[in-house]
């Protein structure tokens, strides 16, 4: 079976105490994007109407220079973990019961603990070898579960450092080689591509980024770095994949399936050696 799985992470891997990477596995794309195109267009709309309804006010106000630093800011719209608000809650809600609507979609979210006994932070020096070698991890780990399935990879995109002779999809193909050639039971051939795309140009990498997003909060709520901002605007949604999948807190090490296989997991290290690497 064909499978395409979308890559994406979270947080700022030198600054931040937690980054996470989570991996998408979708069969039927096109039925997904659909659904998600459509939810996507409502979600699109309200935000527009309430944007205008402020540039509206400010300009009967004549605070002409707040609306230009709204105007200068916008940017293409996308529906991510950190755009959501109370008044768009309702359409991520739904990203979720699409998600959740196919029983053969799946979700895995690996969790990086920079404060974990054993982690190498000379690991992280380099950010780009390190996002292609914890994402290439994650995949592994998913290739084990579907061993008689290939995959085609599509990675979030991100800036190319300029003494990096290979692109990110190169990049991350040789650690994948790397990491498989360990693997008894898994094979290389069964990765029939990889591609880099931006987020905004695609609702399944958004999706992902939601997924991702969810658990990143709840890690973060745990480590208790949740402010009561963050909590009004993001508890409902994660409240919403909680109940989906009959859990009290996605901040922990599991594995449900039905309705769909969802795994989350924390990188655990060995003294002076990286498992995840």
């Amino acid at each position: 079976m064909n499978r395409f799985g979308f890559i994406g992470s979270s947080g700022i891997i030198k600054k931040d105490k937690l980054f996470g990477a989570g991996l998408l596995v979708v069969k039927d794309v096109g039925d997904m994007v659909d659904k998600l195109a459509k939810n996507c267009q409502p979600a699109y709309s309200a935000v527009k109407t309430n944007k205008d309804k402020v540039v509206t006010a400010l300009l009967k106000a004549g605070k002409q220079d707040e609306v230009i630093r709204i105007l200068s800011g916008s940017k293409r719209f996308e529906m991510k973990f950190d755009n959501v608000r109370p008044t768009t809650e309702l359409y991520y809600k739904r990203m979720i019961d699409i998600f959740l609507s196919d029983a053969d979609n799946r979700f895995s979210a690996m969790i990086i603990d920079k404060e974990e006994p054993g982690f190498d932070e000379s690991f992280i020096d380099d950010a780009w070898e390190a996002y292609t070698g914890y994402s290439a991890s994650l995949v592994v780990r998913e290739m084990r579960n579907l061993v008689a399935d290939s995959l085609c990879l599509v990675v979030d995109e991100i800036t190319k450092p300029h003494n990096k002779p290979l692109s990110l999809e190169d990049t991350f193909l040789s650690k994948l080689r790397t990491k498989i050639s360990r693997e008894q039971n898994l094979k290389f051939d069964n990765i029939f591509g990889a591609l880099s795309i931006e987020s905004h140009s695609n609702v399944l990498m958004q999706l992902t980024d939601v997924l991702l997003g969810a658990v990143m909060y709840d890690f973060k709520k745990k480590c208790g770095s949740v402010s009561s901002e963050m909590e009004r605007k993001k508890e409902g949604l994660v409240d919403k994949v909680r109940n989906s999948l009959g859990v009290d807190t996605l901040a922990h090490d599991f594995t449900k399936h039905p309705p769909v296989y969802f795994s989350v997991f924390e990188a655990k290290w060995q003294t002076k050696k990286n498992n995840a690497q």
